[in-house]
C-alpha cells in the first residue's frame, strides 16, 4: 500500500503513556466496538418489542454483513488523506478490520459477547503494546559519530508517567548545531525542521541527541534520519 499511497494516523497511539493507551486500546475501544456492532447479532428479549424473531432471522445475514462493514470503515478514522486514491483504496486500507470484524462477528453468533470482547481487547494488547514493545527491545539505539557530527537517536514504544515531552534545538539560517529532543514524535519533529507534511514518516516517538560544532545543514540532518527511519 505504502508504494500507491501515503496515510498517516490521525490518533498516534505512541503520544499515550502506557496507562491511557492500555485504558483506551484495551478497555474503552473493545468494549464500546463490540455493543455498537456486534450486540445485536444475537436475538435478545429487548428485541421482541420491535421485531419478530422470525423477522430477524431473515434480516440476520445482512446484520452480520452490514455490521462488519461498517466496523472496517469506521476505521478510516484512524488516518488522514483526503485524496482520491486514499478513498479508492480504502477497501485495502482497512483489510485487517474487515477480516476481523468477520472474526469477531462469528465468536460473537457462536459464543457470546464476552467472548467476542475479549478475544478483541487481547488482539489490541497484542498488537498496540506488546509488539510494539517486543520490536523496540530488540532494536538498538541508532548512533554515529563522525568528525562532523554526533548523533544518537532511540525509539519509544509508548510514554511512562513522568516522561517529559520536549525539543531544544540550535539553528541558525538552515544550519543545525545542536538539536535534543525528549519523547518527542518524529512527525512533529520533521514538520518542525521542514513544514507541515512536507516530509512524511510513520515512526513514532524519538529520544535524539544531536550535536556538530561546525554545523551540518537539514539537508544533511534528514540524510542522517533517514539510514534509520522511514522517511518519505
Amino acid at each position: 500500500m505504502e508504494n500507491f499511497i501515503t496515510v498517516q494516523e490521525a490518533y498516534p497511539l505512541d503520544s499515550l503513556t502506557l496507562l491511557n493507551l492500555f485504558l483506551l486500546a484495551v478497555v474503552a475501544a473493545p468494549l464500546l466496538e463490540e455493543l455498537l456492532f456486534r450486540y445485536s447479532l444475537r436475538y435478545h428479549q429487548l428485541f421482541y418489542r420491535f421485531i419478530s424473531r422470525e423477522k430477524w432471522n431473515r434480516i440476520f445475514p445482512y446484520l452480520v454483513y452490514i455490521s462488519t462493514v461498517a466496523f472496517g470503515f469506521v476505521h478510516l478514522d484512524n488516518y488522514v488523506n483526503d485524496s482520491w486514491k486514499f478513498y479508492a483504496l480504502s477497501p485495502l486500507i482497512i483489510i485487517s478490520q474487515l477480516s476481523g470484524g468477520f472474526i469477531l462477528s462469528y465468536i460473537r453468533i457462536r459464543l457470546n459477547i464476552l467472548y467476542s470482547l475479549l478475544y478483541h481487547a487481547v488482539w489490541n494488547l497484542l498488537f498496540a503494546i506488546i509488539v510494539p514493545s517486543v520490536i523496540l527491545f530488540c532494536t538498538p539505539p541508532f548512533t554515529a559519530h563522525t568528525s562532523r557530527y554526533s548523533i544518537r537517536t532511540e525509539q519509544k514504544a509508548f510514554l511512562l508517567p513522568g516522561d517529559a515531552v520536549s525539543l531544544e534545538a540550535n539553528i541558525q539560517n538552515d544550519t543545525i548545531y545542536s538539536l535534543k529532543a525528549d519523547h518527542y514524535r518524529l512527525q512533529y519533529l520533521l514538520d518542525y525542521l521542514y513544514g507541515t507534511d512536507q516530509r512524511i514518516t510513520d515512526e513514532g516517538v524519538v529520544n535524539i541527541r544531536f550535536s556538530s560544532r561546525k554545523g551540518i545543514s537539514k539537508d544533511e540532518f534528514l540524510d542522517i534520519l533517514k539510514k534509520n527511519y522511514n522517511i518519505k
